[in-house]
């Protein structure tokens, strides 16, 4: 069996993405050395879209901006569902170069749950909102919403520290 020093497995899948020419590319093993800041920047622009447009939301929901109406965020929407994308796009490849620390890692599994959960209740609360549901519990899935969105900030920033 061969083994990779960067990689905990025997060279299979978990490494194998790592030691994939996108994996290396990321990591300085082609010897470009600019593409991790620079996709760890366009993560950082991405991460600060979609929680500018949470939190927007999410605070006129409970109450905050009431002179803006709700399908005016409709754009806005637009905007996130944009640095979403380029949240996924920089994120998987940011994954490559260091799959086999982060996959079993419990803070980028953790981070994971939190995103999609966030997701699943921004589609709830607009879901809710189009329909009138209670306002009450309109408001209380907000606060949940930005607590699992800003729960996702927090366990991304620990990844690095629990290497």
């Amino acid at each position: 069996m061969e083994f990779d020093f960067g990689c905990i497995e025997p060279v299979g899948f978990v490494c194998s993405v790592e030691l994939s020419s996108v994996g290396l590319w990321l990591t300085g093993g082609t010897g470009n050395f600019m593409a991790y800041p620079i996709t760890l920047s366009a993560h950082g622009l991405g991460m600060m879209t979609v929680m500018g447009v949470v939190i927007a939301f999410n605070l006129r929901i409970l109450g905050f901006a009431k002179g803006i109406s709700i399908s005016a965020y409709d754009r806005l929407l637009m905007i996130g569902w944009a640095g979403f994308m380029l949240n996924l796009v920089s994120g998987l490849l940011l994954l490559t170069g260091y799959f086999s620390t982060y996959i079993f890692q419990g803070a980028f599994q953790l981070k994971i749950a939190l995103i999609v959960l966030g997701g699943i209740l921004m589609k709830v609360i607009m879901n809710g909102v189009r329909s009138g549901r209670d306002e009450k519990v309109t408001m209380l899935l907000s606060v949940a919403c930005l607590a699992s969105w800003t729960g996702a900030i927090i366990t991304g920033r620990l990844m690095a520290y629990l290497q």
